[in-house]
Formats: structure tokens, C-alpha cells, sequence
């Protein structure tokens, strides 16, 4: 490989910096040199190359504000990007890259380029710079026709405020807490000494990429300006009327979208994810491929598609692309079942660890409810109790009368531990699935602990201010999360309806008393005594 030529192109605009990215690109692949440009950029939001707009940005937000949205060359999730940053983008000859270890490499490289300057910085897999635990900046790939382009950022500062107004974050997040915990996640490098310069810290990080990439030598040389501006339009979002899901997968979550025709084929699909893979245009590709394809026809033609080409997924594979698209497939069935439109069965989410169990056969199989306490008002005495008074005045009542009704098991659950505590008992009872509430916010974050229960379940998801709107969701991990969340109440009964009821334990309405003790639906007994929030008689199950 030959050495390693560097530079700065300083201050430009999204639209200027994504030009000179595609002209780097070109000089990589024309003559075969590794080419490193360092430069920084005016407020800009930056899409990964396979992301959905809709789902990570706020773009009605960015237009009011005039953000230009660029989608970058590289994959991964989307980045707010402002001048307090330092930017990097990276093109290395490579006929056969491999994602994960190129990943590696120039992470390790970066984080030796600080170490060099004192500060002590650790990269960890698949993306992240971290000082002390805290993320510094980020690392993402992309690889197309026989380049490899690497792009990064590091943050020299970090407006907070506007990277959460940029990014698509629920509007209940925007709150000086909600500022103050994301900053909280975040690290900044510190100052250069008194005698140092940008340009050191550029040559320190420019350095250790080269020793990386075990090029001889690195010159540093001006950087032209782009020979024009690259405007590329990202793609609309689909109508309300079309399906859409997500699977989480250990690179990413994976977004699709999917519009049938009269047929039930395909008649336009959209694939996203904040993913990285190659080559660039493989979903654009797959798209293509599975137009007009029945639900029974993609397997075969998934087989077809990555058989006849070269490819890698960084951490996903093309089975959980099927499970991707079985679930949007799947969503004209609980549309028709349950009498809902499309927006409506967008809300339900499917967690099912060994990939067999459709939505239907899930809920056959439930055995309990599990209710979050955040969905219960704040003024509501049963907000930190198992058990409710159904007392009409808010949807939780619902899902209790609905479970009662069936001779399903109820649970509040009061914070994260008893979340996986729960699991494990249902568990360890044979419970087969359950029903359960929360937002995708948390399910995303807290997949795992879903998973290593072992059971499926079809999770309802849950609006209004939740935790992760509003930044706070250590205190609900802890069970001290004041603001309510809200369960969609006409969802929760039609999917109720596929939910049959039990034999065995009778559901039974308990007057209120008194020195009454009560139990959960575990049979565990709860100190204090009955009461409800209004008038009435307490229900709940017997042991």
C-alpha cells in the first residue's frame, strides 16, 4: 500500500463535506493512495447510508432551523454534527475488506493517536470512542467498489440541546433534565496544552491511522475545494397506510417498509437500519429483487439473492432479514384479524427468541399480563401495588378486568429488577408467553433481558410521557418515575380477543375490607392494605 496523504479541508457545510467525501472516494479508487481528510462542519444532520429518515431525525425540526440533512457514505446511525467536532474521513484500497476487524483497526488506531497527545481513550466495539467510560465520538464503514471508506468524529464540544432536537427523540425529552442525563452519557476531549494546536492533534490521530494501516510514510498536503456540491434527496417516508416493524439484531435494529398489493405481494418495500455492511447498495438491491414477492416466495428468493453475490453483514444475517420481513408480511394478518388499520398494528411488537411463533399463536399461549407502573396515574394509590380497583378511570383498569376476565396472572411491575425477576418466575412456572406494555424505547434498550427470559411475547407499546421520553429512565429502572405513560386502550382489547380464557382459577371480585393482606399474581403476598384509587370493590386474583 502506498503512504498515507493527509489534510485539512476546514469549515464546510454538509452538502460541501459529503462532495469532497465522493471526490476522496474517486481519488482513492482512480490511483490507489490511502487518503485521511480532517475537516469540520457547519450544523448538519448525518444519516447513515441505509437509515430511515424518518425514524432516526427530526426533519420538520431541521428544516425551521435550516440543518441541511445529508446522508453520509458510511453506515451506522445517524449524527448531529457541528464545528465543535472534529472530523475525519478515511479511504483505503481494499478489495477484501472484512467489516469487523477494518472496525477494530482504525478504532485502536484513533484511540493511540490521543494516547499519544494524554488522553487515555478506549475504543469499543463496534463504534464508539470512549474516555473513562463515556462516549467521545464514533467510527463507521462503508465499502464501495473496492474502497473502503472509514468516517469519524470526535467531539471537541457538544451541544447537547440541539443534537436531541435534531435527532428523533420524543418531544417529552426536550427538557433541561432530559438535556443534563443525555450530557451525562457523552465525553469531551480536553483542551490541547498551552502550546498546542489543531493541527497537532491532527497530525497525532493522522500518525496512528497510517501505523494502522502499516502504510511507510504520511505527508500532509492542502486540500482542494470540491469541484461542486452533491445534492442527494433521501427518500420520503411511505404513507400511514403502509406496515412497518423492527427487529433488533446485534449490529443494529433493522427497520423495514412494506406496501401490498391487491395480491398480497410486494408492491414497494424499504429497507433501513443503523447497520453496516457491503456492498454500499445491497438493500437497494434486495428491494429490487423481492419486488412482486409473495409472502411463500421469500425464502427462496432471499437464498437466490445472497448466493449469487459477494456480501457481509456486520452482526446480522440474511435470517434476520427474513424475520424482518415475515413480520411486515404478518401485519396484514393482524390488521384483518383484529380490525385495526396499519397504524394501529404498528404498535404491537413481536418478541419471539427462536423465530417460530406468529402474533396469533403467542397470544393463544399467554399466561399473564405484565403492566408497567408507569402506566398507572400518579395520583393512583395502586401505582406502586400489584393489583388494581378497575375503577374506570384510566386503561389499566382495562388490561386487569381483560386479564381477570381470561384467569390470567397480573402484574405491576414496579422497576427493572422485578421486571427480570417476574420473567424468571414465569419462567421457572412454565408460563408458555405472556402479554406485556412498554415503550420500543425500552425494549430496544433492555432487549436482552427479554430474551434471556425465554419466553415470547407480544409487547404492546405504550405512549405519552415514558421514561426514555423524558430522560429519566434510571428512576424508573428504580421505581421512582413520576409521569405517566399511556396504554392504547382500543389496541389492548382487540388484542385481548385472541387471548382465551383459562381454566382453573376463577376470576373473583374480593369486597374491600379493612386489614385485608393481599397478593400478587404471583402468590406472593403484598404489604399493606387494600385500596383503591376510587369507590368500589378491589379485584384481583387468588393464588
Amino acid at each position: 500500500m502506498n503512504g498515507l496523504i493527509w489534510g485539512d479541508s476546514g469549515l464546510g457545510d454538509g452538502w460541501a463535506n459529503l462532495a469532497l467525501d465522493r471526490e476522496q472516494e474517486g481519488r482513492t479508487r482512480g490511483g490507489g493512495a490511502p487518503l485521511l481528510r480532517f475537516y469540520a462542519c457547519t450544523p448538519t444532520a448525518s444519516l447513515g447510508a441505509y437509515e430511515d429518515e424518518a425514524h432516526a431525525l427530526r426533519p420538520e425540526y431541521c428544516r425551521v432551523q435550516g440543518i441541511p440533512i445529508v446522508r453520509r457514505r458510511s453506515g451506522g446511525g445517524a449524527l448531529y454534527l457541528d464545528p465543535g467536532q472534529i472530523c475525519w474521513t478515511l479511504t483505503v484500497p481494499a478489495t477484501e475488506p472484512s467489516l469487523g476487524p477494518w472496525l477494530a483497526r482504525l478504532g485502536d488506531g484513533v484511540c493511540c493517536g490521543l494516547t499519544a497527545q494524554g488522553v487515555v481513550a478506549r475504543f469499543r466495539a463496534p463504534n464508539d470512542i470512549e474516555l473513562d467510560g463515556h462516549k467521545a465520538g464514533s467510527l463507521f464503514l462503508g465499502v464501495e467498489d473496492g474502497v473502503l471508506l472509514a468516517q469519524g468524529t470526535l467531539f471537541g464540544s457538544l451541544d447537547v440541546e440541539t443534537m436531541l432536537k435534531v435527532l428523533r427523540v420524543p418531544k417529552e425529552k426536550l427538557t433541561t433534565e432530559g438535556f443534563r442525563s443525555a450530557a451525562g452519557h457523552f465525553a469531551v476531549l480536553p483542551p490541547l496544552g498551552e502550546n498546542g494546536a489543531p493541527g497537532g492533534r491532527q497530525e497525532a490521530l493522522a500518525e496512528a491511522l497510517g501505523a494502522a494501516l502499516g502504510v511507510p510514510w504520511r505527508r500532509r498536503v492542502p486540500w482542494p475545494e470540491p469541484a461542486c456540491h452533491a445534492v442527494t434527496a433521501t427518500p420520503k417516508a411511505e404513507g400511514r397506510e403502509s406496515y412497518s416493524t423492527f427487529v433488533k439484531t446485534a449490529g443494529g435494529v433493522l427497520v423495514g417498509y412494506l406496501r401490498l398489493d391487491d395480491r398480497g405481494c410486494v408492491a414497494s418495500l424499504r429497507l433501513h437500519g443503523n447497520v453496516q455492511m457491503r456492498p454500499h447498495g445491497l438493500f437497494t438491491q434486495l428491494q429490487d429483487w423481492l419486488q412482486g414477492a409473495s409472502e411463500a416466495e421469500l425464502p427462496p428468493r432471499l437464498s437466490a439473492f445472497f448466493s449469487g453475490r459477494l456480501w457481509e453483514l456486520l452482526h446480522f444475517s440474511p435470517d434476520d432479514l427474513l424475520t424482518l420481513l415475515r413480520r411486515l408480511f404478518e401485519r396484514r394478518r393482524q390488521a384483518a384479524a383484529m380490525a385495526l388499520p396499519a397504524e394501529a398494528v404498528n404498535t404491537i411488537m413481536v418478541h419471539d427468541p427462536e423465530g417460530r411463533r406468529d402474533t396469533f399463536s403467542i397470544l393463544e399461549a399467554a399466561e399473564a399480563v405484565l403492566v408497567p407502573y408507569c402506566a398507572k396515574p400518579a395520583w393512583c394509590k395502586w401505582r406502586h401495588r400489584d393489583g388494581c380497583s378497575e375503577c374506570g378511570r384510566c386503561a389499566v383498569g382495562d388490561a386487569y378486568r381483560l386479564a381477570r376476565e381470561r384467569g390470567l396472572q397480573v402484574v405491576t411491575v414496579h422497576n427493572f429488577e422485578h421486571l427480570e425477576e417476574t420473567l424468571g418466575r414465569l419462567r421457572a412456572g412454565g408460563a408458555g408467553a405472556y402479554l406485556g406494555m412498554c415503550c420500543n424505547n425500552f425494549f430496544l434498550k433492555r432487549e436482552y433481558a427479554f430474551r434471556a427470559a425465554g419466553m415470547p411475547a407480544v409487547l404492546l407499546d405504550i405512549s405519552g410521557s415514558n421514561c426514555y421520553d423524558l430522560g429519566q429512565e434510571q428512576r424508573a429502572y428504580a421505581g421512582t418515575f413520576h409521569a405517566e405513560a399511556t396504554l392504547n386502550g382500543p389496541v389492548l382489547e382487540k388484542v385481548m380477543q385472541f387471548v382465551p380464557r383459562r381454566p382453573g382459577t376463577p376470576a373473583l371480585t374480593i369486597p374491600r375490607a379493612a386489614g385485608t393482606r393481599r397478593r400478587d399474581a404471583l402468590g406472593e403476598e403484598v404489604g399493606g392494605e387494600s385500596g383503591g384509587c376510587a369507590d368500589g370493590d378491589v379485584r384481583h386474583q387468588l393464588p
